[in-house]
C-alpha cells in the first residue's frame, strides 16, 4: 500500500510540473494540451458520436466539391479546406508556420539559459509577488468616470492582457474579456496572473455593456469561465461579436441569437434600442492563428476591430484641449454578406466606400499625440466633423496590413495594440509584435494615441515581463514621439482622448523611481 501511494504522489508531482511548463505555450500550440480538457471531451465525442452513416455520406461530397475550383475565394480562406482541414491561413509572406519540432527546439533553449516558466522580472529572475506588485501596481477602477464619459472622446481602461473596457459614441463594450486567473484549460496548471484583472465582470458599480469584442479563440483571449459570467449577468441584451467559425462554441455556452460572425473587412452597425445611438463595427485582419482543440487549427478566423462612431457634438476650442484634424483618408469600407445576427444589430449590405466627411479641411496627417499643424479654426471645424475611432488590434504579428487599415479606417482616434510576448524572436516573429514593432502599427494606422496592451499580466514567453513597457518607452522616445502618443497604462488606469490628445495624465508603465 505505501509503494503505492508513493507511486501515484510521485506521478502527480511529475503531471503537475509538466502541466505548468507545457501551459505556458498555451497560446502558441494549445491543439495538443487541450486533450486534458473536459471541453474536448465533450465537444469532440459529440462530434463522433453525431457521425451517422447519412452526415458521412454529407462529408464526403462535401470533400467532392472541394476539390472544384471556387471563384472570388478570399485570399485568407482556404479554397478546398476538406472536413477537418484548416478554413483559413495568413496571405503576408511575413507569417511562417510553427510546428512541434518548433516548439521543442524553443523548449531545449529555455532549458538551456535557465529561464523560469513561470516568469521573471529584468535583474530578477525570482520575483515575489510583492516585486509583481511593485512592478505593476494595480490601480482602483474610476467608477465616477465610467458612469460619466466623454460625450465626445473615447475613455478605456485596461483590465488587464488584452482586456480594455471601452465607452464611446454613447456605447460601452469590452474586448477578449478574461477575468480567470489562469489562461488555460485547467485552473490548476499553466500560466498564473500576476496581476490580479482591475475588474472581474460582477461588481454592481460596473456600467452596462452593449457588446464584446473578441479576436480570437487562443485561451489568454477566449475565456470559458469569462464568458460564462458576462452571459449570466446580461443574456440577450449582450452582442457578441466573433470571427468566423466561432458560432458553434458559444452555442455551447448557451450564446446563440445574440452572437455576429464576422470576416476581415465585414462591417456591422450595433445600435441601442433604448438611447437610440449607434456605431460601426468592423473587423480587420491580423497575422495570427487560432486553435482550441487537436481538430481546429485555424478553422476559426481571428482578427481586430475598429468601432467608429459619429461625429461628437461640436464643443468650443480651448488653449488646454487643441483638436487634431483627420488625416487625409477616406474610412474603411463597410460591408460584406452578413451571416448571423444580434441584439439591436445588422449587417450592411455589398461593401460601397463612402467619403470622409472632413476630408475637405484635411491638410495633413494626423500624427500621434498630434495635430495636423494647419490652422486652428480649419483644425477645429474638421474635429467637429470627424467620427471617433477607437482600434482593437487583437493578437498579431508585424505585416504589410496595417497600412491598409490606416487607409482605409484611419485616422484612429484610440488604438490597444499588442506589445508583449515576442521571445524568443525566431519562434515569434510570425504571431507576436514586440515594442518596436508595435509602434509601427500605431504609425501605419495613424493613431493619435495609443496604448499597449498583451503584456504585463501572464507569463507566456521568455523575455522579462517588465520589458515590453520599458522598450515601448525608449522607441517612442527615439522617434521624436509626445510621450504621451503611446503609454502602457497600470492596470485599472484609463486613457480619455479628445481631439487627438490623451487628455488625462494616467499612471503609466514602467513605473517611475521614487
Amino acid at each position: 500500500m505505501r509503494r503505492r501511494l508513493l507511486f501515484t504522489y510521485s506521478c502527480t508531482r511529475t503531471i503537475r510540473r509538466f502541466l505548468s511548463n507545457s501551459l505556458n505555450w498555451i497560446d502558441l500550440y494549445g491543439p495538443g494540451l487541450h486533450l486534458l480538457t473536459r471541453e474536448f471531451l465533450q465537444r469532440d465525442l459529440r462530434f463522433c458520436a453525431s457521425m451517422t452513416p447519412e452526415k458521412s455520406d454529407a462529408v464526403s461530397a462535401s470533400l467532392e466539391d472541394a476539390k472544384r475550383p471556387s471563384a472570388n475565394v478570399p485570399s485568407h480562406h482556404i479554397e478546398r479546406p476538406g472536413a477537418l482541414g484548416p478554413r483559413f491561413r495568413n496571405p503576408w509572406d511575413t507569417y511562417e508556420e510553427r510546428s512541434l519540432t518548433h516548439v521543442w527546439k524553443w523548449h531545449k533553449e529555455r532549458r538551456r539559459s535557465g529561464l523560469p516558466t513561470e516568469g521573471y522580472l529584468a535583474g530578477n529572475m525570482r520575483p515575489t509577488v510583492e516585486d509583481y506588485r511593485r512592478a505593476f501596481p494595480l490601480n482602483p477602477v474610476d467608477w465616477t468616470a465610467l458612469a460619466n464619459p466623454p460625450a465626445d472622446g473615447v475613455q478605456a481602461v485596461w483590465v488587464g492582457h488584452a482586456t480594455v473596457l471601452v465607452q464611446m459614441g454613447g456605447m460601452t463594450f469590452i474586448t477578449d474579456p478574461v477575468f480567470s486567473e489562469r489562461c488555460a484549460p485547467v485552473q490548476f496548471a499553466g500560466p498564473k496572473r500576476v496581476v490580479p484583472p482591475a475588474l472581474t465582470g460582477c461588481e454592481p458599480q460596473m456600467p452596462p455593456l452593449d457588446f464584446v469584442l473578441l479576436s480570437h479563440n487562443h485561451y489568454d483571449h477566449l475565456d470559458t469561465d469569462s464568458v460564462r459570467t458576462l452571459n449570466r449577468r446580461y443574456g440577450k441584451a449582450l452582442t457578441w461579436y466573433v470571427p468566423l467559425g466561432l458560432r458553434p462554441w458559444f452555442a455551447g455556452e448557451g450564446v446563440r441569437t445574440n452572437l455576429v460572425e464576422l470576416d476581415w473587412w465585414q462591417s456591422v452597425e450595433h445600435r441601442n434600442a433604448a438611447s437610440g445611438k449607434s456605431v460601426t463595427i468592423t473587423m480587420v485582419p491580423a497575422q495570427h492563428w487560432s486553435a482550441r482543440g487537436i481538430l481546429d487549427r485555424f478553422r476559426t478566423l481571428w482578427g481586430g476591430y475598429v468601432v467608429t462612431a459619429p461625429p461628437p457634438p461640436p464643443s468650443p476650442p480651448t488653449d488646454a484641449a487643441p483638436v487634431a484634424a483627420a488625416a487625409a483618408a477616406q474610412p474603411g469600407q463597410a460591408g460584406g454578406n452578413g451571416n448571423g445576427g444580434g441584439n439591436g444589430a445588422g449587417l450592411q449590405g455589398p461593401a460601397t466606400a463612402w467619403s470622409d466627411p472632413c476630408a475637405a479641411a484635411e491638410g495633413a496627417p494626423r500624427t500621434p499625440g498630434g495635430g495636423t499643424g494647419g490652422a486652428p479654426a480649419a483644425a477645429a471645424a474638421a474635429a467637429a466633423v470627424a467620427p471617433l475611432r477607437f482600434y482593437f488590434v487583437g493578437d498579431t504579428g508585424y505585416c504589410s496590413v496595417f497600412k491598409e487599415i490606416g487607409e482605409r479606417l484611419g485616422p484612429i482616434d484610440l488604438a490597444a495594440i499588442p506589445i508583449g510576448a515576442y521571445e524568443p524572436r525566431w519562434f515569434m516573429r510570425p504571431q507576436h509584435t514586440n515594442s518596436e514593432e508595435g509602434l509601427q502599427v500605431a504609425l501605419d494606422v495613424r493613431a493619435a494615441v495609443s496604448i499597449g496592451i498583451h503584456t504585463a499580466t501572464w507569463s507566456l514567453t521568455d523575455e522579462p515581463l517588465d520589458e515590453p513597457p520599458t522598450r515601448l518607452q525608449a522607441a517612442v522616445r527615439e522617434q521624436g514621439l509626445p510621450p504621451s502618443s503611446f503609454v502602457t497604462l497600470q492596470h485599472g488606469e484609463k486613457a480619455v482622448v479628445r481631439g487627438g490628445k490623451l487628455q488625462n495624465t494616467p499612471n503609466t508603465l514602467p513605473v517611475k523611481e521614487p
